[in-house]
Order: C-alpha cells, then sequence, then structure tokens
C-alpha cells in the first residue's frame, strides 16, 4: 500500500518535487507558508493543509524542501509543527540545504516522540525535479533510507546513503563548494576571454574538449554567452549554502580561503540587486568588477 505523501514546501524545486507523486498515483497533501501557492497541485488533485501539524497528522511521509534554516526551524518546532504530530512509524524527510547541526536536533526532536527522519538535500536543479532525475545524499539509518528509497525514487533516479543524520548535509555543502569553484573559474575565464576577443563557444568547447570537462560547464557557459539568467537556483541560495560550508569548515578547523573569497563575489552580486537570478548571473559581478 502506498504511503500518503505530505509535502511542505512549493517554491521553485518543491512545486516541481511534489508534482511527481501527483503523476505517478500516490496520495497528495501539500502545505506552503504563502497558500497561493498550493493552487496549481490542488486543481490537479493534491489536498491542502492548513499548517504543518495538519499536514504530519494527515500524512506517513512528510517531506520539506524549503529555502533555508528557519523556515525548517518553523515547520518543526512552532506550535503549529510538525514535531506535536510525529508518532511511531512517521517518517520526515528532510530535503532542504540545512546545517548538519540543525539535521540532527530534528531527528533527535521526532526520534524521541518515535518517529524518524531521513536527511536527503539533492542536485539536479528545477530541470530534474521536473524531470523526477535528482540525485539524493541521505543521512539516517540505513533501514530508513531503504524504507523510503520508493518515496525518493519517485523524485530521483539515483539516492547515496552517505551515514548518519548530519553526513548528508556534510556531503551536499561540499558539493555546492565545488560547484562555487567550478562557476568562479568559468565567469572569469570569460570575463577574459571577452577582452582578448575570443568567443565564449570557443572557450566552452575547449573545456568540454579536454580533462576538465562537465556538463556544467556547457549549461552554464551557454546561460552565460546568451545573458540568460532564468533562475534553476538562486545567487542567495548558493550564498547561503557557502556561510553554512564555511561555518562547519571553522567548527572542524578547516581553512577555506578560496570560497571565502568566492562568497563575497556572490555578495556583490546581491548587493547590486541580483540575489534572486541563477548563480550564472554571478558572471555579471565578474565583468563589472572588471569594469563592464
Amino acid at each position: 500500500m502506498q504511503k500518503r505523501i505530505g509535502f511542505a514546501g512549493l517554491g521553485l524545486m518543491g512545486s516541481r518535487m511534489a508534482r511527481q507523486f501527483l503523476d505517478k498515483g500516490w496520495p497528495l497533501t501539500v502545505w506552503n507558508r504563502t497558500p497561493e501557492r498550493c493552487a496549481p497541485l490542488r486543481e490537479a488533485g493534491a489536498a491542502v493543509a492548513a499548517t504543518p501539524r495538519e499536514l504530519a497528522e494527515s500524512c506517513d511521509v512528510v517531506i520539506a524542501c524549503v529555502a533555508d534554516p528557519n523556515a525548517v526551524g518553523r515547520i518543526i518546532f512552532a506550535d503549529d509543527g510538525i514535531r506535536p504530530a510525529a508518532r511511531p512509524g512517521f517518517r520526515y524527510v528532510e530535503a532542504s540545504t540545512i546545517s548538519p547541526g540543525l539535521a540532527r536536533r530534528v531527528a533527535e526532536a521526532l526520534r524521541a516522540r518515535g518517529a524518524d527522519m531521513l536527511e536527503a538535500p539533492m542536485t539536479g536543479s528545477k530541470l530534474g525535479a521536473e524531470k523526477g532525475t535528482l540525485l539524493f545524499m541521505t543521512g539516517g539509518t540505513l533501514t530508513v533510507h531503504e524504507e523510503l528509497m520508493p518515496v525518493l525514487m519517485a523524485m530521483g533516479t539515483r539516492a547515496i546513503h552517505c551515514g548518519e543524520v548530519g553526513d548528508a548535509s556534510v556531503v551536499k555543502l561540499i558539493g555546492n563548494t565545488v560547484i562555487s569553484f567550478m562557476l568562479e573559474g568559468l565567469c572569469e575565464g570569460l570575463a577574459v576571454a571577452g577582452r582578448a576577443g575570443i568567443a565564449p563557444q570557443t572557450l566552452i568547447d575547449v573545456i568540454q574538449a579536454s580533462g576538465y570537462a562537465s556538463p556544467y560547464y556547457a549549461f552554464k557557459g551557454a546561460a552565460i554567452a546568451r545573458g540568460d539568467w532564468n533562475t534553476h537556483f538562486s545567487i542567495d541560495l548558493m550564498h547561503k549554502d557557502q556561510g553554512l560550508m564555511l561555518d562547519e569548515a571553522a567548527a572542524h578547523r578547516v581553512p577555506m580561503p578560496g570560497l571565502a573569497a568566492i562568497r563575497e563575489v556572490f555578495q556583490a552580486a546581491r548587493a547590486r540587486g541580483w540575489g534572486g537570478e541563477d548563480i550564472a548571473a554571478v558572471y555579471k559581478a565578474v565583468d563589472k568588477a572588471a569594469g563592464g
């Protein structure tokens, strides 16, 4: 028997992830801080809960995908949040990118009531969410990971168990750190190429024929070349994740001077009002710094 699915957070990613359950015939109830965002899924057949607590009370599994740690805290710890509704057999899937410490606090609160949690941050951006091809990194017991695999595979094509709760958040933050370096290198290279009279596509062609080729360079390079800042993953959210990574690194006494410098470039983009645009738009901050 299929589990009753609840989904909290219907933003750029969550709305597309939640839709996968309806398309694949799962019972779905949704909640969003701004109720108007529930309308498209309600029209497609989802029920709508008034609060996260009501969502948890009516569902076997609740998945959350929200913007930041404060939003997770509201969903879990508020009087009308999920914690009061947690019970034996209830499962919570945290798909947001948060700190490892917060993930562990949420797991402790739910386990105290007989429930359990799987953290499952993902990668694949909005196109992966729309196509159901996300990659999940999971943290929690292997038993809960295996139990929830059918749920995860309704939204993605692979889930890698990274360890206990907290471990998946660390892996996700490291992944976004690697992306930060890739994007910064690409933006700086394209800025120099432009001023040297080299066509952007020429640079991309060479990169893609080299040992450091990646689909990411072709995807973001093409967007930069045509000035397409349509949001797949925003500058604001990456800036938030960079801060979480620096905090985690500091807790382990690991210096990250490169990421700290890159975060300032993202902050410069935010200062110019581009925070809601796709991370490719950080190119504009590099270009402006070069006199563009």
